[in-house]
Protein backbone atom coordinates (compact mmCIF):
# COMPACT_ATOMS: atom_id res chain seq x y z
CA UNK A 1 0.00 0.00 0.00
CA UNK A 2 1.45 3.32 -1.00
CA UNK A 3 2.05 6.11 1.42
CA UNK A 4 -0.06 8.58 -0.50
CA UNK A 5 -3.39 6.81 0.10
CA UNK A 6 -2.49 6.41 3.75
CA UNK A 7 -1.93 10.12 4.13
CA UNK A 8 -5.14 10.86 2.24
CA UNK A 9 -7.15 8.42 4.33
CA UNK A 10 -5.79 9.85 7.56
CA UNK A 11 -6.60 13.37 6.43
CA UNK A 12 -10.12 12.35 5.41
CA UNK A 13 -10.71 10.53 8.69
CA UNK A 14 -9.59 13.62 10.63
CA UNK A 15 -11.99 15.79 8.63
CA UNK A 16 -14.91 13.43 9.19
CA UNK A 17 -14.16 13.20 12.90
CA UNK A 18 -14.27 16.99 13.11
CA UNK A 19 -17.82 17.17 11.73
CA UNK A 20 -20.45 18.42 14.22
CA UNK A 21 -22.88 15.63 13.27
CA UNK A 22 -22.74 11.85 13.60
CA UNK A 23 -21.71 10.00 10.42
CA UNK A 24 -22.50 6.30 9.89
CA UNK A 25 -21.56 3.92 7.06
CA UNK A 26 -23.88 0.94 6.54
CA UNK A 27 -23.24 -2.01 4.23
CA UNK A 28 -25.75 -3.92 2.13
CA UNK A 29 -26.58 -6.17 5.08
CA UNK A 30 -27.80 -3.17 7.07
CA UNK A 31 -24.85 -3.30 9.45
CA UNK A 32 -22.86 -0.30 10.65
CA UNK A 33 -19.30 -0.79 9.40
CA UNK A 34 -17.78 2.55 10.35
CA UNK A 35 -18.60 5.72 12.28
CA UNK A 36 -16.93 9.00 13.13
CA UNK A 37 -16.11 10.24 16.61
CA UNK A 38 -19.38 12.17 17.09
CA UNK A 39 -21.37 9.07 16.12
CA UNK A 40 -19.54 7.02 18.73
CA UNK A 41 -20.20 9.66 21.39
CA UNK A 42 -23.85 9.95 20.38
CA UNK A 43 -24.84 6.29 20.01
CA UNK A 44 -22.41 4.26 22.10
CA UNK A 45 -22.89 3.53 25.77
CA UNK A 46 -20.11 2.24 28.02
CA UNK A 47 -19.49 -1.46 27.49
CA UNK A 48 -21.29 -1.59 24.13
CA UNK A 49 -20.11 -1.20 20.55
CA UNK A 50 -21.67 0.78 17.72
CA UNK A 51 -19.81 -0.79 14.79
CA UNK A 52 -21.40 -4.11 13.93
CA UNK A 53 -24.89 -3.06 15.05
CA UNK A 54 -27.86 -3.37 12.75
CA UNK A 55 -29.07 -0.05 11.37
CA UNK A 56 -32.70 -0.74 12.26
CA UNK A 57 -31.67 -1.32 15.88
CA UNK A 58 -30.36 2.22 15.95
CA UNK A 59 -32.99 3.84 13.71
CA UNK A 60 -36.19 1.74 13.95
CA UNK A 61 -38.16 4.15 11.73
CA UNK A 62 -35.62 4.20 8.92
CA UNK A 63 -36.92 3.05 5.53
CA UNK A 64 -35.20 -0.30 4.99
CA UNK A 65 -35.71 0.01 1.23
CA UNK A 66 -32.89 2.53 1.19
CA UNK A 67 -30.34 0.00 2.40
CA UNK A 68 -28.01 -0.91 -0.52
CA UNK A 69 -29.01 -4.08 -2.35
CA UNK A 70 -32.67 -3.87 -1.36
CA UNK A 71 -34.95 -5.45 -3.98
CA UNK A 72 -37.53 -2.73 -3.43
CA UNK A 73 -36.42 0.80 -4.03
CA UNK A 74 -38.30 3.77 -2.49
CA UNK A 75 -40.84 5.47 -4.73
CA UNK A 76 -39.30 8.87 -4.08
CA UNK A 77 -35.71 7.72 -4.53
CA UNK A 78 -33.76 10.68 -5.88
CA UNK A 79 -30.72 10.66 -8.09
CA UNK A 80 -27.73 9.41 -6.13
CA UNK A 81 -30.00 8.12 -3.35
CA UNK A 82 -29.81 11.36 -1.40
CA UNK A 83 -32.71 12.14 0.93
CA UNK A 84 -34.05 15.31 2.46
CA UNK A 85 -33.61 15.85 6.21
CA UNK A 86 -36.11 13.68 8.07
CA UNK A 87 -36.90 13.70 11.77
CA UNK A 88 -37.29 10.44 13.67
CA UNK A 89 -36.44 8.77 16.97
CA UNK A 90 -33.04 7.10 17.32
CA UNK A 91 -31.95 4.50 19.84
CA UNK A 92 -28.59 4.28 21.59
CA UNK A 93 -26.80 0.99 22.12
CA UNK A 94 -28.23 0.81 25.67
CA UNK A 95 -31.78 1.25 24.35
CA UNK A 96 -32.39 4.90 25.36
CA UNK A 97 -34.15 7.00 22.75
CA UNK A 98 -33.52 10.53 21.54
CA UNK A 99 -34.77 12.69 18.64
CA UNK A 100 -32.61 13.09 15.53
CA UNK A 101 -32.65 14.60 12.06
CA UNK A 102 -31.40 12.17 9.40
CA UNK A 103 -29.99 12.60 5.91
CA UNK A 104 -28.75 9.64 3.81
CA UNK A 105 -26.89 9.09 0.55
CA UNK A 106 -25.75 5.98 -1.33
CA UNK A 107 -22.06 5.30 -2.03
CA UNK A 108 -21.61 3.20 -5.15
CA UNK A 109 -19.01 0.65 -4.02
CA UNK A 110 -17.49 0.01 -0.65
CA UNK A 111 -14.49 -1.95 -1.96
CA UNK A 112 -11.34 0.01 -1.39
CA UNK A 113 -7.63 -0.68 -1.11
CA UNK A 114 -7.45 2.15 1.38
CA UNK A 115 -7.28 1.86 5.11
CA UNK A 116 -10.51 3.81 5.71
CA UNK A 117 -13.92 2.90 4.32
CA UNK A 118 -14.77 6.62 4.14
CA UNK A 119 -12.36 7.02 1.26
CA UNK A 120 -14.67 4.82 -0.80
CA UNK A 121 -16.78 7.92 -1.34
CA UNK A 122 -14.08 9.22 -3.67
CA UNK A 123 -13.58 5.99 -5.62
CA UNK A 124 -15.10 5.58 -9.07
CA UNK A 125 -16.61 2.10 -9.40
CA UNK A 126 -19.09 3.01 -12.15
CA UNK A 127 -22.78 2.18 -11.76
CA UNK A 128 -22.58 -1.59 -11.60
CA UNK A 129 -23.94 -3.33 -8.50
CA UNK A 130 -21.20 -5.27 -6.77
CA UNK A 131 -22.73 -6.00 -3.37
CA UNK A 132 -20.15 -3.76 -1.75
CA UNK A 133 -22.14 -0.52 -1.91
CA UNK A 134 -22.42 1.56 1.25
CA UNK A 135 -25.11 3.81 2.71
CA UNK A 136 -23.87 6.99 4.37
CA UNK A 137 -26.09 8.56 7.06
CA UNK A 138 -25.65 11.98 8.64
CA UNK A 139 -27.42 12.07 12.02
CA UNK A 140 -27.99 15.28 13.99
CA UNK A 141 -29.00 15.05 17.65
CA UNK A 142 -32.09 17.26 18.21
CA UNK A 143 -32.37 16.84 21.97
CA UNK A 144 -31.60 20.48 22.78
CA UNK A 145 -32.98 21.77 19.50
CA UNK A 146 -36.47 20.38 20.11
CA UNK A 147 -36.55 21.94 23.58
CA UNK A 148 -35.56 25.27 22.08
CA UNK A 149 -38.12 24.95 19.30
CA UNK A 150 -40.83 24.03 21.81
CA UNK A 151 -39.95 27.05 23.95
CA UNK A 152 -39.93 29.34 20.93
CA UNK A 153 -43.27 27.92 19.84
CA UNK A 154 -44.70 28.45 23.31
CA UNK A 155 -43.46 32.03 23.42
CA UNK A 156 -44.84 32.68 19.94
CA UNK A 157 -48.26 31.33 20.93
CA UNK A 158 -48.18 33.37 24.11
CA UNK A 159 -47.27 36.51 22.16
CA UNK A 160 -50.07 35.86 19.69
CA UNK A 161 -52.58 35.40 22.52
CA UNK A 162 -51.44 38.64 24.15
CA UNK A 163 -51.73 40.52 20.86
CA UNK A 164 -55.18 39.06 20.23
CA UNK A 165 -56.37 39.92 23.73
CA UNK A 166 -54.97 43.47 23.75
CA UNK A 167 -57.58 46.19 23.43
CA UNK A 168 -54.98 48.57 22.00
CA UNK A 169 -54.06 48.45 18.36
CA UNK A 170 -50.56 47.08 17.72
CA UNK A 171 -48.83 47.45 14.34
CA UNK A 172 -45.25 46.42 13.58
CA UNK A 173 -43.37 47.89 10.62
CA UNK A 174 -39.96 47.32 9.04
CA UNK A 175 -37.39 50.01 8.27
CA UNK A 176 -39.33 51.03 5.16
CA UNK A 177 -42.54 51.55 7.13
CA UNK A 178 -44.20 48.43 5.70
CA UNK A 179 -46.57 46.50 7.92
CA UNK A 180 -45.17 43.19 9.14
CA UNK A 181 -47.47 42.64 12.12
CA UNK A 182 -51.00 43.75 13.00
CA UNK A 183 -53.21 42.53 15.82
CA UNK A 184 -57.01 42.10 15.57
CA UNK A 185 -57.77 45.25 17.59
CA UNK A 186 -55.76 47.43 15.21
CA UNK A 187 -57.52 45.97 12.19
CA UNK A 188 -60.93 46.35 13.83
CA UNK A 189 -60.40 49.96 14.93
CA UNK A 190 -59.23 50.95 11.46
CA UNK A 191 -61.84 48.88 9.62
CA UNK A 192 -59.32 46.73 7.73
CA UNK A 193 -58.64 43.05 7.48
CA UNK A 194 -55.20 42.13 8.75
CA UNK A 195 -54.38 40.70 5.32
CA UNK A 196 -55.22 44.08 3.73
CA UNK A 197 -52.47 45.78 5.75
CA UNK A 198 -49.72 43.18 5.50
CA UNK A 199 -46.76 44.24 3.37
CA UNK A 200 -48.13 47.73 2.66
CA UNK A 201 -46.74 51.04 3.83
CA UNK A 202 -48.62 52.21 6.90
CA UNK A 203 -48.40 55.97 6.42
CA UNK A 204 -50.32 56.30 3.11
CA UNK A 205 -53.04 54.02 4.45
CA UNK A 206 -53.88 55.41 7.89
CA UNK A 207 -51.71 58.42 8.81
CA UNK A 208 -51.67 60.53 5.68
CA UNK A 209 -53.63 63.56 6.99
CA UNK A 210 -54.14 65.63 10.09
CA UNK A 211 -57.45 65.96 11.92
CA UNK A 212 -58.41 69.00 9.81
CA UNK A 213 -57.77 67.08 6.59
CA UNK A 214 -54.51 68.78 5.63
CA UNK A 215 -51.76 66.43 4.40
CA UNK A 216 -49.34 65.12 7.02
CA UNK A 217 -45.84 64.52 5.61
CA UNK A 218 -44.30 61.21 6.61
CA UNK A 219 -41.17 62.95 7.94
CA UNK A 220 -43.30 64.79 10.53
CA UNK A 221 -44.81 61.66 12.07
CA UNK A 222 -43.55 60.08 15.30
CA UNK A 223 -43.18 56.74 13.50
CA UNK A 224 -40.75 58.24 10.99
CA UNK A 225 -38.62 59.75 13.76
CA UNK A 226 -38.57 56.45 15.64
CA UNK A 227 -37.40 54.57 12.53
CA UNK A 228 -34.65 57.12 11.85
CA UNK A 229 -33.46 57.98 15.36
CA UNK A 230 -34.59 55.09 17.53
CA UNK A 231 -36.38 57.43 19.93
CA UNK A 232 -39.63 56.49 21.62
CA UNK A 233 -42.67 58.75 21.33
CA UNK A 234 -45.97 59.06 23.15
CA UNK A 235 -48.37 61.50 21.54
CA UNK A 236 -51.96 62.24 22.55
CA UNK A 237 -54.66 63.52 20.27
CA UNK A 238 -53.41 62.02 17.00
CA UNK A 239 -55.72 60.99 14.17
CA UNK A 240 -55.58 57.79 12.15
CA UNK A 241 -57.85 57.27 9.17
CA UNK A 242 -60.12 54.25 8.86
CA UNK A 243 -60.70 52.35 5.64
CA UNK A 244 -64.02 54.13 5.05
CA UNK A 245 -62.36 57.55 5.36
CA UNK A 246 -63.49 58.37 8.88
CA UNK A 247 -60.96 59.99 11.26
CA UNK A 248 -60.24 57.95 14.38
CA UNK A 249 -58.88 59.98 17.34
CA UNK A 250 -56.13 58.00 19.07
CA UNK A 251 -53.27 58.22 21.54
CA UNK A 252 -50.14 56.90 19.81
CA UNK A 253 -46.96 55.31 21.17
CA UNK A 254 -44.01 54.34 18.99
CA UNK A 255 -40.99 52.27 20.04
CA UNK A 256 -37.97 50.98 18.08
CA UNK A 257 -37.29 47.30 17.42
CA UNK A 258 -33.62 46.32 17.50
CA UNK A 259 -31.68 43.22 16.56
CA UNK A 260 -28.60 43.69 18.69
CA UNK A 261 -27.38 47.19 17.85
CA UNK A 262 -29.19 47.34 14.52
CA UNK A 263 -32.53 49.11 14.16
CA UNK A 264 -34.78 46.75 12.19
CA UNK A 265 -38.21 48.32 12.60
CA UNK A 266 -40.70 49.86 14.99
CA UNK A 267 -43.91 49.07 16.83
CA UNK A 268 -46.80 51.53 16.81
CA UNK A 269 -49.51 51.08 19.43
CA UNK A 270 -52.62 53.23 19.63
CA UNK A 271 -55.66 53.55 21.85
CA UNK A 272 -59.04 54.49 20.43
CA UNK A 273 -60.08 57.73 22.15
CA UNK A 274 -63.68 57.67 20.94
CA UNK A 275 -65.11 55.98 24.07
CA UNK A 276 -63.11 58.36 26.29
CA UNK A 277 -64.14 61.40 24.27
CA UNK A 278 -67.76 60.28 24.46
CA UNK A 279 -67.55 59.97 28.25
CA UNK A 280 -65.81 63.34 28.49
CA UNK A 281 -68.57 64.95 26.44
CA UNK A 282 -71.20 63.28 28.63
CA UNK A 283 -69.35 64.48 31.73
CA UNK A 284 -69.26 68.04 30.41
CA UNK A 285 -72.96 67.86 29.57
CA UNK A 286 -73.95 66.65 33.05
CA UNK A 287 -71.69 69.24 34.65
CA UNK A 288 -73.36 71.94 32.58
CA UNK A 289 -76.78 70.65 33.65
CA UNK A 290 -75.73 70.84 37.30
CA UNK A 291 -74.02 74.19 37.03
CA UNK A 292 -76.38 76.06 34.73
CA UNK A 293 -79.72 74.31 34.48
CA UNK A 294 -80.09 73.07 38.07
CA UNK A 295 -78.06 75.24 40.40
CA UNK A 296 -79.44 78.55 39.17
CA UNK A 297 -83.13 77.65 39.64
CA UNK A 298 -82.36 76.08 43.02
CA UNK A 299 -80.61 79.22 44.21
CA UNK A 300 -83.46 81.39 42.96
CA UNK A 301 -86.11 79.19 44.58
CA UNK A 302 -84.20 79.10 47.85
CA UNK A 303 -84.00 82.88 47.89
CA UNK A 304 -87.71 83.29 47.21
CA UNK A 305 -88.64 80.78 49.91
CA UNK A 306 -86.29 82.48 52.36
CA UNK A 307 -87.86 85.88 51.69
CA UNK A 308 -91.34 84.44 52.07
CA UNK A 309 -90.45 82.60 55.28
CA UNK A 310 -88.86 85.69 56.86
CA UNK A 311 -91.71 88.03 55.91
CA UNK A 312 -92.22 90.17 59.05
CA UNK A 313 -95.84 90.71 58.11
CA UNK A 314 -96.59 87.15 59.23
CA UNK A 315 -99.27 86.57 56.63
CA UNK A 316 -99.14 82.76 57.04
CA UNK A 317 -100.18 80.61 59.95
CA UNK A 318 -97.33 79.20 62.11
CA UNK A 319 -97.39 75.70 60.62
CA UNK A 320 -97.16 77.04 57.07
CA UNK A 321 -94.37 79.38 58.09
CA UNK A 322 -92.48 76.42 59.61
CA UNK A 323 -92.89 74.44 56.38
CA UNK A 324 -91.46 77.38 54.44
CA UNK A 325 -88.42 77.43 56.74
CA UNK A 326 -88.00 73.68 56.23
CA UNK A 327 -88.24 74.02 52.44
CA UNK A 328 -85.76 76.89 52.42
CA UNK A 329 -83.31 74.78 54.46
CA UNK A 330 -83.81 71.83 52.09
CA UNK A 331 -83.12 73.91 49.00
CA UNK A 332 -80.08 75.40 50.72
CA UNK A 333 -78.79 71.87 51.38
CA UNK A 334 -79.40 70.90 47.74
CA UNK A 335 -77.57 74.00 46.51
CA UNK A 336 -74.61 73.23 48.78
CA UNK A 337 -74.52 69.63 47.56
CA UNK A 338 -74.57 70.73 43.92
CA UNK A 339 -71.78 73.25 44.59
CA UNK A 340 -69.65 70.58 46.27
CA UNK A 341 -70.20 68.09 43.44
CA UNK A 342 -69.29 70.70 40.82
CA UNK A 343 -66.20 71.75 42.78
CA UNK A 344 -65.01 68.16 43.09
CA UNK A 345 -65.63 67.44 39.41
CA UNK A 346 -63.49 70.44 38.46
CA UNK A 347 -60.75 69.19 40.77
CA UNK A 348 -61.00 65.65 39.40
CA UNK A 349 -60.87 66.87 35.79
CA UNK A 350 -57.78 68.98 36.49
CA UNK A 351 -59.52 72.32 35.92
CA UNK A 352 -58.83 73.30 39.55
CA UNK A 353 -55.89 72.49 41.81
CA UNK A 354 -55.44 72.19 45.54
CA UNK A 355 -54.65 75.47 47.27
CA UNK A 356 -52.43 74.26 50.10
CA UNK A 357 -51.54 76.50 52.99
CA UNK A 358 -50.61 76.00 56.63
CA UNK A 359 -53.77 75.99 58.75
CA UNK A 360 -54.84 74.78 62.16
CA UNK A 361 -56.51 71.39 62.05
CA UNK A 362 -59.13 72.29 64.65
CA UNK A 363 -60.43 75.03 62.33
CA UNK A 364 -60.67 72.55 59.45
CA UNK A 365 -62.57 70.06 61.63
CA UNK A 366 -64.93 72.77 62.90
CA UNK A 367 -65.64 73.91 59.34
CA UNK A 368 -66.27 70.29 58.36
CA UNK A 369 -68.80 69.81 61.15
CA UNK A 370 -70.57 73.05 60.19
CA UNK A 371 -70.67 71.92 56.58
CA UNK A 372 -72.07 68.56 57.67
CA UNK A 373 -74.89 70.25 59.57
CA UNK A 374 -75.78 72.12 56.38
CA UNK A 375 -75.83 68.84 54.42
CA UNK A 376 -77.70 66.89 57.08
CA UNK A 377 -80.14 69.58 58.09
CA UNK A 378 -80.60 71.19 61.50
CA UNK A 379 -81.63 69.09 64.46
CA UNK A 380 -80.76 65.70 63.00
CA UNK A 381 -77.51 64.77 64.77
CA UNK A 382 -75.22 65.56 67.68
CA UNK A 383 -71.46 65.49 67.67
CA UNK A 384 -68.51 64.82 69.96
CA UNK A 385 -65.46 66.51 68.46
CA UNK A 386 -61.82 66.06 69.50
CA UNK A 387 -59.57 68.39 67.50
CA UNK A 388 -56.10 69.43 68.74
CA UNK A 389 -54.42 72.57 67.44
CA UNK A 390 -52.20 70.84 64.88
CA UNK A 391 -50.77 72.81 61.98
CA UNK A 392 -50.99 71.07 58.62
CA UNK A 393 -50.35 72.14 55.03
CA UNK A 394 -53.63 71.30 53.32
CA UNK A 395 -56.37 72.82 51.20
CA UNK A 396 -58.55 73.79 54.14
CA UNK A 397 -61.71 74.41 52.11
CA UNK A 398 -61.64 71.13 50.24
CA UNK A 399 -60.55 69.02 53.22
CA UNK A 400 -63.40 70.48 55.30
CA UNK A 401 -65.76 69.67 52.41
CA UNK A 402 -64.53 66.07 52.42
CA UNK A 403 -65.00 65.89 56.18
CA UNK A 404 -68.52 67.32 55.88
CA UNK A 405 -69.55 64.67 53.36
CA UNK A 406 -67.94 61.94 55.46
CA UNK A 407 -69.92 63.03 58.52
CA UNK A 408 -73.13 63.23 56.49
CA UNK A 409 -72.43 59.71 55.22
CA UNK A 410 -72.09 58.14 58.69
CA UNK A 411 -75.09 60.19 59.88
CA UNK A 412 -77.26 58.11 57.55
CA UNK A 413 -78.42 61.02 55.39
CA UNK A 414 -78.17 60.35 51.68
CA UNK A 415 -77.74 62.85 48.88
CA UNK A 416 -81.51 63.42 48.75
CA UNK A 417 -81.67 64.40 52.42
CA UNK A 418 -83.52 61.26 53.54
CA UNK A 419 -82.44 59.02 56.39
CA UNK A 420 -81.39 55.45 55.64
CA UNK A 421 -82.52 52.39 57.53
CA UNK A 422 -80.13 50.04 59.26
CA UNK A 423 -78.37 52.23 61.79
CA UNK A 424 -76.49 50.83 64.78
CA UNK A 425 -78.60 50.62 67.90
CA UNK A 426 -77.47 52.54 70.96
CA UNK A 427 -75.57 55.81 71.04
CA UNK A 428 -76.17 57.82 67.86
CA UNK A 429 -73.58 60.50 68.58
CA UNK A 430 -71.22 61.19 65.68
CA UNK A 431 -67.64 61.18 66.95
CA UNK A 432 -64.97 63.15 65.10
CA UNK A 433 -61.48 62.65 66.54
CA UNK A 434 -58.27 64.12 65.09
CA UNK A 435 -54.68 63.39 66.11
CA UNK A 436 -51.13 63.54 64.81
CA UNK A 437 -49.33 60.26 64.12
CA UNK A 438 -45.76 61.07 63.13
CA UNK A 439 -45.86 62.97 59.84
CA UNK A 440 -49.52 62.14 59.28
CA UNK A 441 -52.78 63.75 60.35
CA UNK A 442 -55.34 61.12 61.31
CA UNK A 443 -59.06 61.89 61.55
CA UNK A 444 -61.52 59.23 62.68
CA UNK A 445 -65.24 59.63 62.01
CA UNK A 446 -67.69 57.25 63.65
CA UNK A 447 -71.46 57.37 63.47
CA UNK A 448 -74.60 55.26 63.68
CA UNK A 449 -74.41 54.24 60.00
CA UNK A 450 -71.77 52.40 58.00
CA UNK A 451 -71.68 54.93 55.17
CA UNK A 452 -70.96 54.16 51.54
CA UNK A 453 -73.34 56.63 49.88
CA UNK A 454 -72.62 56.79 46.11
CA UNK A 455 -72.49 60.60 46.20
CA UNK A 456 -70.73 61.32 49.50
CA UNK A 457 -67.97 58.69 49.49
CA UNK A 458 -66.45 59.40 46.02
CA UNK A 459 -66.10 63.08 46.91
CA UNK A 460 -64.36 62.22 50.19
CA UNK A 461 -62.05 59.62 48.69
CA UNK A 462 -61.14 61.82 45.73
CA UNK A 463 -60.19 64.86 47.84
CA UNK A 464 -58.21 62.73 50.30
CA UNK A 465 -56.28 61.05 47.49
CA UNK A 466 -55.47 64.45 45.97
CA UNK A 467 -53.83 65.29 49.30
CA UNK A 468 -51.75 62.09 49.06
CA UNK A 469 -53.80 60.42 51.78
CA UNK A 470 -55.95 57.35 52.23
CA UNK A 471 -59.49 56.64 53.41
CA UNK A 472 -60.13 53.34 55.18
CA UNK A 473 -62.96 51.63 57.01
CA UNK A 474 -62.35 49.79 60.29
CA UNK A 475 -64.61 47.81 62.57
CA UNK A 476 -65.30 49.36 65.97
CA UNK A 477 -64.10 46.92 68.70
CA UNK A 478 -66.92 45.72 70.93
CA UNK A 479 -69.44 48.27 69.79
CA UNK A 480 -70.54 47.06 66.39
CA UNK A 481 -70.60 49.24 63.35
CA UNK A 482 -67.58 50.71 61.63
CA UNK A 483 -65.50 53.87 61.55
CA UNK A 484 -63.84 55.83 58.78
CA UNK A 485 -60.18 56.71 59.21
CA UNK A 486 -58.87 59.57 57.08
CA UNK A 487 -55.11 60.13 56.90
CA UNK A 488 -53.26 62.90 55.05
CA UNK A 489 -49.61 64.06 55.22
CA UNK A 490 -48.80 67.03 57.43
CA UNK A 491 -47.00 68.79 54.57
CA UNK A 492 -47.22 68.86 50.79
CA UNK A 493 -43.73 67.34 50.43
CA UNK A 494 -44.44 64.60 52.94
CA UNK A 495 -45.17 62.04 50.24
CA UNK A 496 -48.22 59.83 50.18
CA UNK A 497 -49.77 57.84 53.01
CA UNK A 498 -49.91 54.06 52.79
CA UNK A 499 -52.90 52.11 54.03
CA UNK A 500 -52.50 50.62 57.50
CA UNK A 501 -53.85 47.35 58.77
CA UNK A 502 -56.92 47.39 60.95
CA UNK A 503 -54.79 46.46 63.96
CA UNK A 504 -52.76 49.65 63.65
CA UNK A 505 -55.78 51.87 63.26
CA UNK A 506 -56.95 52.04 66.83
CA UNK A 507 -59.16 54.74 68.01
CA UNK A 508 -56.82 56.36 70.50
CA UNK A 509 -56.80 60.14 70.79
CA UNK A 510 -54.17 62.61 71.89
CA UNK A 511 -54.31 63.22 75.63
CA UNK A 512 -54.05 66.95 75.02
CA UNK A 513 -56.96 67.05 72.57
CA UNK A 514 -59.59 69.62 73.20
CA UNK A 515 -63.21 68.46 73.37
CA UNK A 516 -66.04 70.42 71.83
CA UNK A 517 -69.64 69.28 71.93
CA UNK A 518 -71.83 70.41 69.06
CA UNK A 519 -75.33 70.32 70.54
CA UNK A 520 -78.64 69.47 68.94
CA UNK A 521 -80.65 72.63 68.18
CA UNK A 522 -83.44 73.24 70.68
CA UNK A 523 -86.02 73.72 67.92
CA UNK A 524 -85.55 71.02 65.28
CA UNK A 525 -87.12 71.61 61.91
CA UNK A 526 -90.48 70.09 61.09
CA UNK A 527 -90.31 66.47 60.03
CA UNK A 528 -86.80 65.86 61.40
CA UNK A 529 -86.70 63.91 64.66
CA UNK A 530 -84.46 65.20 67.37
CA UNK A 531 -81.41 63.04 67.94
CA UNK A 532 -81.26 61.30 71.33
CA UNK A 533 -78.85 62.56 73.89
CA UNK A 534 -75.49 60.89 74.24
CA UNK A 535 -74.90 59.58 77.75
CA UNK A 536 -72.79 61.89 79.82
CA UNK A 537 -72.59 64.58 77.15
CA UNK A 538 -73.56 68.14 78.11
CA UNK A 539 -75.88 69.94 75.77
CA UNK A 540 -76.42 73.60 75.07
CA UNK A 541 -79.20 75.29 73.21
CA UNK A 542 -78.57 76.46 69.71
CA UNK A 543 -79.21 80.08 68.98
Amino acid sequence: MSSRPSRGAARLAAILDALPDALLLVNCNGTVVNANTIALETFESPGTALVGRGLLDLLPSFDSRRIPGSMRRPDNDSEGGRTKPTRMVARRTDGTEFPVELTSANLEDGRTPYESAFEAAYADHHNSYTGNELLMLVVRDLTGTLDTEAELGRQQRQTEMILRAAAEGVVGVDNDGRVVLVNPSAAQILGYRASDLGGKKLHPLVHHSRADGTPLPYDETPLSDTLHSGRKHRVRGQVLWAKDGRPVPVDVTTAPVRDGDQLVGAVLTFTDRRPYDSLAARHAQLLAVLQESLRGPLEQLRGELGVLASDPAGQLWPEANQILHHLAAGYSRMTTLVDNVISYQRLDAGADRLQRRTVSLDAVVAAGVEGAIELIGPGRAQFAVHAPAIEAEVDAERLSTALAHLIADVAGVDSTGNSRAGGVSGDSTIVVAAAQRGEVVRIEVRGPYAGGDPVHEPIVRGIVQRHGGVLQTHDVPGGGGSAYVLEVPLSADGGSVTARSSGDADGGQDSESAMTVMPTPSAPARGTPSAPEAPGMPHASAN
